[in-house]
């Protein structure tokens, strides 16, 4: 497997001002991990022959990342350049994205098309991604995605099923897909506790066979409670694998946490109480096919009372994934 990270470590520095090197794990196709030598930002080019089609990129920009194509004698070289240091974590993979992908191309054209389909795909997570660290609330969205992924782990799922489970870094509607069961999570600490939707998609249970909401109640403490930062190291200890422990890094690296920014994240909660409901028809609910279509991104609140009767243990919905 290329690794993209570890050839831009071991670049050397010449006089050039960009200091390149081809990646021979991709034989068929020409493509260069390089770096600048002056400012020590990544790079990654792939040259084509000038017959190739490539779009109009020039000045074709998104957070931290630029790219732009030139065009010599003989090809045209499609560059993909990171302008800020502090999202090298994040620029790797995605240019580790563009390598697995390119790697399965042919011909020169089908990778150029595959570049620039998960150039679109990144440029909407960047959007995505708070770069200046998690708010309050997307940390206490995590914290009940990683509260459910540790239960799992206690409780004998493998980490490779929760993995596969688990679509935070996806940005997907569900937080947790098995199957054909859909699991939402949200994670309150409220003195006074009701559910909170974001879209009119969450609680939308078209193309699953079953749809749960578990929520997680939990008050502030000043000691003896878990923190963003400790269930990330509980779980990092319980993934025995290391390929499956990078890819649970890369997935909160995508989600927006980063290492860097761990001070923030030592808040304390103490866990009171884990509410599941069953979204059936008759759950109060807002879905994408009951608003008119000009109508979207639809927020809301249901209060606890009025969804008593959908509760079912914990232990019943564990026993269906």
């Amino acid at each position: 497997m290329i690794n993209i990270k570890t050839i831009w470590d071991s670049l050397k520095t010449s006089g050039d001002i960009i200091i390149k090197t081809r990646i021979d794990g991709i034989k068929h196709l020409n493509c260069f991990a390089a770096t600048n030598n002056i400012t020590g930002l990544y790079l990654y080019i792939m040259s084509v022959s000038n017959d190739v089609a490539i779009p109009e990129l020039k000045n074709y920009r998104f957070k931290g990342v630029e790219i732009f194509t030139i065009e010599n004698e003989n090809n045209i070289e499609l560059n993909i350049y990171l302008l800020d240091n502090e999202l090298k974590d994040i620029f790797s993979l995605f240019i580790q994205n563009i390598l697995e992908d390119v790697e399965k191309s042919i011909t020169e054209n089908e990778a150029v098309i595959t570049t620039l389909n998960i150039i679109s795909k990144w440029k909407k997570l960047f959007d995505k991604i708070n770069f200046n660290g998690l708010n309050r609330e997307q940390q206490k969205g995590l914290i009940g995605e990683l509260l459910f992924f540790n239960y799992l782990l206690e409780h004998e799922k493998t980490s490779t099923s929760i993995l596969n489970a688990w679509t935070g870094s996806d940005y997907k509607d569900k937080d947790f897909t098995f199957g054909g069961i859909g699991i939402e999570i949200k994670f309150t600490s409220s003195k006074n506790p009701k559910i909170t939707i974001s879209s009119e998609r969450q609680l939308d249970s078209k193309n699953l066979n079953e749809l749960f909401l578990l929520l997680f109640t939990a008050e502030e403490v000043k000691e003896n409670g878990f923190s963003l930062n400790s269930l990330i190291q509980q779980i990092r200890k319980k993934i025995t694998n290391q390929d499956e422990l990078n890819l649970f890094n890369e997935n909160l690296t995508l989600i927006g946490y980063m290492e860097d920014d761990k001070s923030q994240y030592n808040t304390k909660y103490s866990l009171k109480n884990t509410l599941v409901f069953e979204i059936s028809e008759e759950f109060p609910k807002i879905i994408k096919n009951q608003l008119p279509l000009s109508i979207y991104d639809v927020k809301y609140s249901i209060e606890l009372s009025a969804v008593e009767k959908y509760k079912i243990n914990f232990e019943e919905l564990f026993t269906k994934l």
